[in-house]
């Protein structure tokens, strides 16, 4: 579990790092505040992760453009948005393996 969560550490922090690059602070502080929950020992942070991921408004519908308001040049969106979606996915697949780790270490327990 302890290898899992490390990982997630890390994969949040290189989406921090990637949102930051094109001036999207909301979401990366919202992220900043989920890696320091889980650093922090509270597994509730990943639960906060299953929120942000999906609904209107959520992070599965940033877009990052110049029209959006990033610090982007035009040629480079598509290259944002890509990395964008390959780093949340990530991240939401470990969030995931943590969950299933979680459920299995309850079933145990019982």
């Amino acid at each position: 579990m302890e290898e899992l969560q490390n990982r997630l550490l890390y994969e949040l922090k290189a989406l921090i790092t990637h949102l930051d690059k094109y001036g999207e602070y909301d979401w990366s502080q919202q992220f900043s505040l989920i890696k320091n929950s889980i650093n922090n020992g509270n597994i509730k942070g990943i639960d906060a992760l299953k929120k942000v991921r999906g609904g209107m408004g959520s992070f599965t519908d940033l877009i990052i453009c110049q029209a959006n308001g990033h610090n982007i040049n035009k040629n480079e969106e598509g290259f944002a948005n890509t990395e964008l979606w390959r780093l949340g996915g990530i991240v939401f697949s470990t969030a995931d393996d943590i969950k299933k780790e979680l459920k299995k270490e309850e079933k145990v327990k019982k």
